[in-house]
C-alpha cells in the first residue's frame, strides 16, 4: 500500500512540474478548461436586490488659488460575504462585472471666500442576497448556499463631487 501511495505521488508530482514548468502554456489553458466545464454539479443561481450602497474616496484637497494635477485609476469590484470558495465563481458570473475608472484632469481650489475644496469619487453598488442550488448531476441531490453580494451598478458605477469648505 505504501509503495502504490509513493508511486502515485511521484506521478502527480512529475505531472505538475511537467504542466507548470516545461508547458506552461498548456496549464492555464488546462486550468481554464477545468474550470468551465461542470461535469459533476449544475449550478442555479438567482439574485434579490435588497438596498443601494456606497464607498467614497477622497480624491484630493486643493487649497484657494491652487491647482493640482490627479492621475488616478480605480476600481469598482463584485465583492461576496458568506461565500465558501467552491462556489464563488459561480455566483460571480451571475453578477455585473467589474468597472474601472481613470482620472486624468486638474483640480482647482475654491472661490475666494472659502479655504479649500475637497474633491471626491463615490462608487455605486447594489446590494443583495444571492441564493446558489448546487445538483449532483449524477445522484440528484442538491445543496443550497446564501449569502450577500454587492455588484457594481449598472448605471453610475461612479460619481465623481466636490465640496468647498470655509
Amino acid at each position: 500500500m505504501k509503495k502504490i501511495s509513493l508511486t502515485l505521488l511521484i506521478v502527480c508530482i512529475s505531472f505538475t512540474f511537467l504542466l507548470n514548468f516545461a508547458m506552461p502554456e498548456f496549464a492555464g489553458k488546462m486550468k481554464d478548461n477545468i474550470r468551465s466545464m461542470n461535469i459533476l454539479y449544475s449550478y442555479s443561481v438567482t439574485k434579490s436586490f435588497s438596498e443601494q450602497a456606497q464607498d467614497t474616496i477622497e480624491l484630493a484637497s486643493v487649497p484657494s488659488g491652487k491647482t493640482e494635477t490627479r492621475n488616478a485609476d480605480f476600481r469598482s469590484d463584485v465583492k461576496l460575504e458568506g461565500t465558501p470558495l467552491n462556489i464563488k465563481a459561480v455566483v460571480k458570473e451571475s453578477l455585473n462585472k467589474p468597472q474601472d475608472y481613470k482620472i486624468k484632469e486638474k483640480l482647482t481650489g475654491p472661490e475666494k471666500g472659502f479655504s479649500s475644496r475637497k474633491y471626491y469619487l463615490t462608487r455605486n453598488y447594489d446590494k443583495g442576497r444571492y441564493t446558489v442550488i448546487r445538483t449532483n448531476k449524477i445522484t440528484g441531490k442538491e445543496k443550497v448556499y446564501v449569502g450577500t453580494y454587492y455588484e457594481p451598478r449598472t448605471q453610475d458605477p461612479f460619481a465623481k463631487w466636490s465640496r468647498d469648505e470655509k
